[in-house]
C-alpha cells in the first residue's frame, strides 16, 4: 500500500511540475451576449450606407367596435437619417401619423429609444429587447423580438402609449436597391376599446434620393 501510495503522490507532483512548466492552463472564453445596439446593428447592417428613402405603402384596414368595417389606404412612406420617419396618408389624422412616427422602425430605435437586453438565448438568439422613449413621447415602452442574426428574419415589436392603447407589430423585410427594407407588416391596434387590424404592402423604394424636411413638419 505504501508503493501505491508513494506512486500516487509522485504522478501528481509529476504533473504539478508539468503545469508550471508549461504554464496555466488556457481558458476557453465563454460567448459573448452582445448588447441591444449590436443586435439591432446585424439587422439594419445592410442599410448602413442608406440615407434615406420613399416607397408608397397601401394598408388594408379591418375596424371592430360594435360593428366591423373595412376599408384600404393607400399614401407614401419617408425616411431620413438619422431617424426622420413620416407617413404620408390622407385619411389618417394628424395624431395617428405623429404616433406613426414615434412607433419608429429598425432605423430609428437606437436613436429613439434607450434600448436593453432582457433576453437572450445563447449568442445567436432569439433575442428580446425593451425600450423606453428617449425624447417626449405618447408612447411609453415597447419591446422587441429579434429571431436571430439574419437581418431577413421577422421583427415582432409592441409598443404601449400614455391612454392605455397598444400595438403590436410583426415586420417582414426584403431586399431592395441593394438594402434591406420593410416589405410586410401586420398591425393589431387596442385604442381606447376599439380594435384596428391592420395589413401594410410597401412597394418599390426610391432610395438616397432628396427627401423635403416639410414631408416630417408635425412628427
Amino acid at each position: 500500500m505504501q508503493a501505491n501510495a508513494a506512486r500516487t503522490v509522485g504522478r501528481a507532483l509529476a504533473g504539478t511540475m508539468l503545469v508550471a512548466a508549461l504554464g496555466a492552463a488556457p481558458t476557453i472564453p465563454a460567448a459573448t451576449t452582445p448588447s441591444a445596439t449590436e443586435i439591432l446593428a446585424r439587422v439594419t447592417g445592410r442599410d448602413a450606407a442608406l440615407q434615406s428613402y420613399s416607397v408608397p405603402v397601401h394598408i388594408d384596414v379591418h375596424v371592430r367596435k360594435v360593428i366591423m368595417w373595412h376599408f384600404g389606404l393607400g399614401g407614401m412612406q419617408y425616411f431620413k437619417r438619422p431617424d426622420r420617419i413620416a407617413l404620408d396618408v390622407q385619411r389618417v389624422p394628424p395624431q395617428g401619423r405623429k404616433l406613426f412616427a414615434e412607433l419608429g422602425t429598425p432605423l430609428t430605435w437606437p436613436q429613439q429609444y434607450d434600448l436593453r437586453l432582457v433576453g437572450a438565448n445563447g449568442d445567436r438568439g432569439p433575442y428580446h429587447l425593451e425600450g423606453t422613449p428617449k425624447a417626449a413621447s405618447d408612447v411609453t415602452r415597447m419591446v422587441v423580438d429579434v429571431e436571430g442574426t439574419d437581418p431577413a428574419a421577422p421583427l415582432h415589436a409592441q409598443w404601449w402609449t400614455n391612454d392605455g392603447s397598444t400595438i403590436d407589430m410583426h415586420i417582414t423585410e426584403q431586399p431592395a436597391g441593394g438594402y434591406e427594407l420593410p416589405k410586410h407588416a401586420e398591425a393589431d391596434l387596442d385604442i381606447t376599446g376599439t380594435k384596428i387590424h391592420a395589413s401594410i404592402d410597401y412597394g418599390p423604394y426610391a432610395v438616397n434620393e432628396a427627401v423635403a424636411n416639410s414631408k416630417f413638419a408635425g412628427t
